[in-house]
């Protein structure tokens, strides 16, 4: 089920496992856990399609947040797709009061994460 995968990430993030994301060419869809050489390509990917920069975030545990962190929130938990991938929409949002007003509950309490920009990935200029 979607929301075990999404507390079994809060767990590794807590016990300090590195994890990377970007976000997808797709509206609130976001790449989670993939190293870092294929997040730089689907980060251009998406930075190609959109015509904006992309970032590459490392998530952090929300109480780990300094001033000037964002957070990601997964505000839409849908359930498992064909292949057993978590379905999620996720947001960004500036606050962890934002956060925690965003976050989809109907399955009980989701966790969200503060991000800390890794790398940018610009858009080719054409």
């Amino acid at each position: 089920m979607t929301i075990d995968w999404l507390m079994e990430l809060e767990q590794d993030i807590e016990n300090g496992k590195e994890v990377l994301a970007c976000p997808g060419v797709g509206r609130y869809q976001w790449m989670i856990g993939k190293p870092i050489e294929e997040l730089r390509k689907l980060a251009k990917r998406a930075a190609e399609s959109k015509k904006l920069p992309a970032r590459i975030v490392r998530l952090v545990p929300k109480h780990h947040a300094v001033a000037g962190d964002n957070f990601l929130v997964a505000t839409r938990i849908g359930d498992p797709g064909a292949r057993g991938e978590p379905q999620i929409e996720w947001t960004v949002v500036e606050t962890k009061e934002a956060a925690e007003m965003m976050r989809d509950v109907r399955r009980g309490s989701s966790p969200f994460f503060a991000i800390q920009d890794e790398e940018t990935v610009e858009p080719s200029v054409s």
